[in-house]
């Protein structure tokens, strides 16, 4: 799985914020495939169900793109492997429907932080222009 944050897309940094609300979330399970869900506070108040691939929210219903609640998953996706990782070192549990780790989640995990540190130096051109170039990313 491939996560992209940019501090020039929007979507992305909203993400982010969505991320730290992580602790608010609640899982589910859908009744007709058991297909696992987020149900997540949205900023106007409102609840969206979200999955890495679909959301209810407005956003993802008009533009059937990735919107901030379905990146927010995605990044939450790999924190948990990394989480999962870490644990090995304990018996393993079950696997449950988010799977197991791969080493290109792990390197998206690291891409992560450093999106992270992209947000938060965005008003330091000089740190900006060295993550842009360790991340790969295109000047527009």
């Amino acid at each position: 799985m491939t996560v992209t944050v940019s501090s020039t897309d929007k979507r992305s940094v909203r993400a982010l914020a969505v991320l730290t609300t992580a602790d608010r979330w609640i899982k589910g399970h859908r009744k007709g495939d058991g297909r696992p869900f987020f149900a997540i506070p949205g900023s106007a108040g409102a609840i969206y169900y979200t999955d890495t691939r679909d959301c209810t929210c407005p956003d993802h219903r008009e533009r059937r793109l990735a919107c901030k609640h379905v990146l927010a998953v995605r990044l939450w996706k790999i924190r948990y492997c990394v989480a999962q990782t870490a644990a090995a070192s304990q018996p393993a549990a079950p696997a449950d429907d988010l799977g197991l780790c791969s080493d290109a989640e792990l390197d998206d995990t690291m891409l992560e932080i450093k999106a992270r540190h992209l947000v938060r130096d965005a008003d330091r051109p000089e740190r900006l222009a060295g993550y842009r170039r360790e991340l790969g990313l295109v000047e527009v």
